[in-house]
């Protein structure tokens, strides 16, 4: 990637730059690879313009600084500066520029849920057969995303982009920095519903993905999302996939084993997951129809989804030699909740059942009816005990209790919660935890390992 070119944008100034090319850009000054350039960004706990020198320290060619900063730290002049009026506006531009000078077609995906499994899943098959990169992490907003794509290699057939969004508009604007040329919608229901203030505009803002699709690209359809089925306002090749619809790639449930693991079937062949629970069957559905619309064989694809690993706090198996732990902590909704209730009931296991779940964060003036819900549906559920941490789980206590479930606690203390796990654990017990975020629902994993030590 040239400097020049890519940063040649309005009331630049380039400050002791004695480099023509870079490589990619970073965010954090504690992460700099090389080749990278720095980029100072205004944050609303942190200023970046604080963290320049030790960037370029630790082996930043330069940093992209705003002028506003710099005219205040004029001992900063010395170093290698990209001197802007609006970093984040440079490095979006930037991302932008780059992506118009590469033939790598974008693959963006967005969703309630499943995005980053379901980004890793695809990035997983098309590479046997592709050259392929994907987002950074989760990086999939208007900050990450133009990171994403300034770590492209200019060769690559295809980048897998993810994308996330609060609230209407913000997909859109995204989609205007990558142009993607293929689209694709895991789910859509009420997560980070505080944002978009209802479910119809959660679904205005997914199908921004799709409206940005050109004609000559092509857009997945979830089948089984009765409010992505609905998409029709695009010329673009369509192709869909499901597990319970009609569909042009549909994958059959034919079994699953003791941890919710399910074997699919498709064309006569079997598909047996190492991913838990049904969302991991959707996700290979959408990734078949993705290798398959692509050309790749079959075989090929089917070996993809069998070795995949889930990424970790999104279903993974945790073993403490006689018990073991579901860590789904990544994120919740009350569609991956449902989704967690669903594999705890299907799970093949006469031991004990524990549900350790944390707030859905972001639901807004849905959130008390939906932790409400939750909590019913656990009642009636074969799970045995419901611990839950969060002022949001009140209600679905509540809930719980008022349907009968005897063993549903609250606890204010995530170390009691903890105590009370170890008391009445026993062996091949299966513990599945789940929570927002903000929660932070993988302490309570660590502090169970750390039990087995004393």
């Amino acid at each position: 990637m040239k400097v020049r070119k890519l940063f040649n944008q309005n009331n630049v100034e380039f400050n002791n730059i004695n480099f023509d090319d870079f490589h990619s850009v970073s965010i954090d000054s504690r992460d700099i690879k090389k080749d990278n350039i720095f980029c100072a960004l205004n944050g609303e706990n942190s200023d970046g313009h604080n963290f320049v020198e030790s960037a370029i320290k630790n082996g930043a060619l330069a940093a992209i600084v705003e002028k506003k900063s710099i005219d205040k730290q004029e001992h900063l002049k010395k170093l290698p500066l990209i001197i802007v009026d609006d970093s984040l506006k440079a490095l979006q531009n930037s991302a932008k520029i780059y992506k118009n000078s590469i033939k790598t077609k974008i693959f963006a995906i967005t969703g309630s849920a499943g995005k980053t499994t379901t980004r890793n899943l695809i990035y997983e098959v098309l590479k046997s057969s592709f050259s392929v990169s994907q987002s950074i992490k989760n990086f999939n907003n208007h900050i990450g995303l133009p990171l994403s794509i300034l770590q492209i290699n200019e060769n690559d057939d295809f980048a897998i982009i993810e994308m996330g969004a609060n609230h209407v508009g913000e997909i859109k604007t995204l989609c205007q920095i990558i142009k993607p040329d293929f689209g694709l919608i895991t789910t859509i229901s009420e997560a980070h519903i505080e944002g978009f203030g209802s479910i119809e505009n959660i679904q205005k803002a997914k199908f921004e993905l799709f409206d940005s699709i050109n004609n000559d690209g092509i857009i997945f359809i979830n089948n089984d999302d009765n409010r992505i089925n609905t998409f029709n306002n695009n010329n673009a090749k369509k192709i869909t996939y499901g597990i319970k619809s009609n569909a042009d790639y549909k994958l059959d449930i034919i079994d699953f084993d003791e941890f919710g693991r399910y074997t699919l079937k498709y064309l006569n062949k079997k598909i047996k997951l190492n991913a838990i629970g049904y969302g991991s069957a959707q996700n290979a559905s959408a990734a078949l129809a993705v290798g398959m619309t692509f050309g790749l064989s079959i075989d090929l694809i089917i070996e993809k989804l069998q070795s995949f690993q889930t990424p970790e706090g999104r279903g993974n198996i945790i073993n403490l030699n006689d018990y073991f732990i579901i860590n789904d902590t990544y994120n919740a909704n009350p569609l991956s909740v449902n989704m967690g209730i669903r594999f705890l009931n299907e799970i093949k296991s006469n031991n004990n059942k524990f549900m350790i779940l944390g707030d859905m964060l972001e639901m807004g003036n849905l959130s008390e009816s939906s932790h409400k819900n939750i909590g019913t549906n656990i009642s009636k559920s074969k799970i045995d005990y419901l611990f839950c941490y969060g002022e949001n789980t009140k209600h679905t206590i509540n809930s719980a209790k008022n349907n009968n479930m005897i063993n549903a606690i609250h606890f204010e203390d995530k170390k009691l919660l903890v105590k009370k796990i170890i008391s009445l654990i026993k062996p091949n017990d299966i513990i599945y935890i789940k929570g927002s975020r903000g929660l932070k629902m993988e302490s309570i994993i660590s502090d169970l390992k750390n039990s087995r030590g004393k």
